[in-house]
């Protein structure tokens, strides 16, 4: 169907190793932010420019495809958007929105670059094999940052991104080899549907037992993240999975797992109770000032790794043996609380404020700060109508294409893939209503990787079926 080169299989196998595995060290500061170029953009970089002299040599072939054409209505929304914010509105500095306008093209341009790493049916193993490692690899570092003080490199502030080494103290959520928890909890909450679904339909023993085996090990790591959003997208999107793929009995041991998981994680339940009580106060709670926490170590819960006081050094020290005695136990409801506060009273309105002010094409790529932990509304004050529709065009394509697979009463296994991804995308969305999915780079590109899988195997699938 697609003519290609073998040389894009070793690498998308390398983008899909070192990505997730590789942690975020600065190669080059950027001015103006303290987001870095980094040995993941080096990389893709190198893979687009093969593409690019692939694509000339076989006379933009990418280009014919009909999807295309929906990835370059964003690409031109977005371009539009940059150039308003510099000339029109000049919402941020001209380098830090051409910064995050090819920052976005980078992320997507992985979808061809997965595309032109297919040549057939038999090549779509290696991408499972290759992904399956990664999360291995990821789940045993994590396991490392919490039992055994391996190294943490985070980008949770401007400090920490300038890649400090730092260890986790006892109250602090993993990050493995990710930027923050809550990346690395969007990362295991896709791959867990993909292996688990397909550990599923395995019909080799030895494979199934396998990919249960790594399930089970990688689904721990999730929980030690206590996502709460992630923990239910996964919950939610393994549901799903099994009902589309119609292994309807895998869904009670899977809901019973999640849920004796929920019960047994000390910091995910009374982050749960704890929201539970930010939503619905008591009647003791309305009548009390809100304490406010004093002392803490750093601002709670988002801090991934401290900063061993009460010597403070350039280089923040490593916490052995537990807390030290000087710091306080974390108020998780009052951190809780805070997350909460902090999106719907900053984040979410700022994000509005943008749309509301150029409600077409938006405030401009990065205008609104680093986070808003909510993709959407982020989409709609960055790039506006236009952009924000263009977007949800490419993943409506997808799971428009998808449906009708639904409804058939025997499915390939190739099929029942394209149904599995279908989950998986749904339960990314999920995600994307707390978490900025599509603004993080480990998220983002592998999420396209995924996407340009998808993308292959719906087109196979028709083709097939013609034949």
């Amino acid at each position: 169907m697609f003519k290609n080169l073998k040389i894009f299989r070793p690498i998308l196998a390398i983008l899909l190793l070192t990505i997730p595995l590789y942690p975020k060290f600065p190669l080059y500061g950027v001015t103006e932010t303290y987001v870095a170029i980094r040995l993941e953009d080096i990389l893709v970089s190198a893979a687009l420019v093969f593409l690019l002299l692939h694509q000339i040599k076989n006379h933009f072939s990418l280009l014919k495809l009909p999807i295309t054409k929906v990835f370059l209505a964003y690409f031109l929304a977005i371009f539009i958007s940059t150039v308003t914010a510099i000339f029109i509105f000049k919402t941020d500095s001209p380098g830090l929105l051409l910064l995050n306008f090819l920052r976005h093209i980078e992320y997507m341009s992985l979808f061809f670059v997965a595309i032109a790493a297919i040549n057939g049916v038999q090549d779509l193993k290696y991408p499972v094999i290759f992904m399956t490692i990664a999360t291995l690899g990821v789940s045993l570092y994590g396991y490392g940052q919490k039992y055994l003080q391996f190294p943490v490199v985070s980008t949770m502030n401007e400090e920490f991104s300038k890649g400090q080494l730092l260890s986790l103290s006892v109250w602090t959520r993993i990050n493995s080899t990710f930027a923050g928890h809550y990346d690395l909890a969007v990362y295991m909450s896709i791959v867990l549907i993909i292996l688990g679904c397909l550990a599923v339909l395995s019909k080799n023993i030895y494979q199934k037992i396998l990919l249960i085996l790594i399930w089970l090990i990688s689904f721990q790591i999730l929980t030690y993240t206590a996502s709460r959003v992630s923990t239910f997208a996964l919950w939610g999107g393994m549901v799903l999975g099994l009902i589309l793929i119609r292994k309807y009995l895998w869904i009670i041991p899977v809901s019973g797992l999640v849920i004796f998981s929920i019960m047994n994680s000390r910091d995910l339940n009374q982050r749960l109770l704890a929201t539970i009580n930010t939503i619905k106060p008591t009647p003791s709670q309305q009548n009390t000032a809100t304490p406010t926490p004093t002392n803490l170590p750093t601002a709670a819960p988002p801090p991934i790794a401290v900063i061993k006081p009460p010597k403070v050094t350039p280089t923040p020290g490593i916490v052995h043996h537990g807390v030290p005695e000087s710091y306080p136990p974390v108020d998780i409801d009052a951190g809780v609380s805070r997350s909460g506060e902090i999106r719907f009273n900053v984040e979410w309105p700022r994000a509005i404020t943008a749309f509301l002010k150029n409600p077409l094409v938006g405030t401009g790529p990065g205008s609104i700060t680093l986070a808003t932990d909510n993709d959407f509304l982020r989409s709609l004050g960055e790039s506006g109508l236009l952009g924000f529709v263009t977007f949800a065009l490419i993943l409506a394509w997808f799971i428009i294409r998808t449906i009708p697979l639904i409804f058939k009463k025997k499915s390939t296994i190739l099929e029942k893939s394209a149904l599995i991804l279908m989950a998986a995308v749904i339960t990314m969305l999920v995600n994307a209503t707390f978490i900025d999915v599509f603004e993080s780079s480990k998220t983002a590109f592998l999420f396209w990787i995924m996407m340009g899988i998808y993308y292959w195997i719906l087109e196979y699938s028709q083709h097939s079926s013609k034949v």
